[in-house]
């Protein structure tokens, strides 16, 4: 059975991601920080289902435990054949008012633990088992605004990140972006507000949580496709905001 590690499983696009996989045939391992109790309830959630997955925590603001949770899951379960970093840190700041304990803690978890990841799967893959990895971005990377400062920052180093190892040949990986759209309520975004602008693109809708769960178990059986980026986001990107939606 191959093996799936999710990062940030415990809740939002993580928990959907996790289920969908479970689902689809593997084995996943549910990563967590401090969602211990909510990754364990997930874990039992998937196995009561019929299907596959295990909780193990790591910080990865703590960058210095992150190889070592890797090499956990490796003696436990195998090489991961897909890898989807999803954790993420997602506070507010603001150019003038930035917040240098956000940016390290963004750098950290968008940057250095995938980093890590993807290093040492690389090196861990052989040509009869390469790796998929799955970068979760934001469609404001194609459309900036000044929100969410030290966030933003930090993804625009995973993309980076993203598009050399695309520009890298190695049949032994693949590594993809996906940039998706409003999800979930953003920041203080009550649940009206975000009923009330999720559908405010060009195609009149957002993604769901499922779609981007489909969108990656599609580059991950598609072996012919090689590493690139997805936008998935309704056509959001498209549209100029100077502000983060949550604020329009």
């Amino acid at each position: 059975m191959p093996v799936a590690l999710v990062t940030g499983a415990a809740s939002r696009l993580g928990r959907v991601l996790a289920k969908h996989l479970a689902k689809s045939g593997y084995m996943v391992v549910v990563h967590v920080n401090r969602s211990r109790d909510a990754g364990r309830k997930l874990a039992k959630e998937i196995a009561d289902g019929g299907h596959q997955a295990v909780m193990m925590s790591c910080d990865f603001a703590r960058t210095s435990g992150v190889a070592g949770f890797f090499e956990k899951v490796v003696r436990r379960h195998g090489l991961p054949q897909l890898i989807v970093n999803n954790a993420s840190v997602f506070q507010y700041d603001y150019p003038g008012k930035g917040s240098i304990e956000l940016l390290e803690a963004s750098l950290a978890v968008h940057v250095k633990a995938p980093f890590i990841l993807t290093e040492l799967a690389y090196r861990k893959s052989r040509r009869g088992s390469a790796v998929t990895v799955v970068n979760i971005l934001d469609q404001k990377l194609k459309n900036l605004n000044p929100d969410y400062f030290s966030y933003t920052v930090g993804k625009f180093g995973l993309l980076a990140m993203t598009e050399m190892w695309q520009l890298t040949p190695a049949s032994r990986i693949r590594v993809f972006g996906i940039l998706p759209g409003l999800l979930f309520p953003s920041g203080k975004q009550t649940q009206r507000d975000f009923e009330r602008v999720r559908n405010n693109t060009i195609l009149g809708r957002n993604p769901s949580p499922e779609e981007v769960a489909q969108a990656i178990l599609l580059l991950a059986r598609t072996k012919s496709i090689p590493g690139q980026n997805l936008v998935i986001d309704g056509g959001e990107s498209l549209v100029r905001r100077v502000r983060d939606i949550a604020y329009e």
